[in-house]
């Protein structure tokens, strides 16, 4: 499957990479970054250096050097109990100073253009759960939106792939949110939980004006990591 854009964090986004000393010297790792898919990770992977990786509770996680940093990251498989199920292996495991949810997102906002990269500002929970909105690390993302992004866009997290146009315009209507995935709150609220500070970075995989086939929808079920 084509895709026009990598998800994968850029290395010369300074305050990613070179991050004042914290009060948390003693993390393993700068990031622990948490991808749905393989195709998402891809990128990102072919980047990292010095890379080992093992599993852990039947979970592939692997670290490395990105930009000369220390990084952590896993393919989770699809859904938020998937993604919430890595997150806590990352941190548990790697002790990141900050948590990124990383890969593609359907666009609602007709704004969005497909490829376009997007930094939300906050995290929904579009279950029946009525979960509050969880915000992004603002120290963290404030930068990143500077440069290159928007940054009063909200990241809607869905149970299902949202394949129609109809759906689309009713979740943003409804909801205020610019783009849905289906993994962010999930590891938002691990991350919250830790006391781990969180960046969600999507790229927009189909507009809002576009219908995705029926096939796709299938290729990203829960638990999935190939798409």
């Amino acid at each position: 499957m084509a895709v026009e854009r990598s998800p994968s964090l850029p290395a010369d986004a300074n305050p990613l990479f070179t991050m004042p000393p914290s009060a948390d010297s003693a993390a393993d790792c700068c990031l622990g970054i948490i991808f749905a898919l393989s195709i998402e990770a891809h990128s990102f992977e072919q980047s990292v250096s010095e890379v080992v990786s093992y599993r852990a509770n039947s979970l592939g996680i692997s670290r490395g050097l990105f930009a000369g940093r220390p990084v952590a990251w896993a393919v989770s498989g699809c859904g938020e109990v998937a993604a919430a199920r890595a997150t806590q292996l990352i941190i548990d495991g790697h002790h990141p100073v900050r948590i990124v949810t990383a890969g593609f997102a359907g666009g609602l906002d007709p704004g969005l253009t497909r490829g376009q990269l997007v930094l939300p500002s906050q995290l929904l929970d579009g279950s029946d759960r009525q979960r509050p909105p969880l915000p992004i690390d603002r120290e963290l993302a404030e930068p990143l939106w500077d440069a290159s992004s928007p940054g009063n866009t909200t990241l809607l997290t869905v149970t299902r792939v949202i394949t129609d146009v109809a759906t689309k315009k009713a979740l943003h209507h409804s909801t205020g949110a610019g783009l849905v995935d289906m993994e962010s709150y999930a590891v938002g609220a691990v991350a919250a939980a830790a006391n781990v500070g969180v960046l969600a970075c999507r790229v927009i995989s189909d507009t809002a004006d576009e219908a995705l086939p029926e096939e796709v929808a299938k290729l990203s079920q829960p638990q999935s990591t190939q798409r």
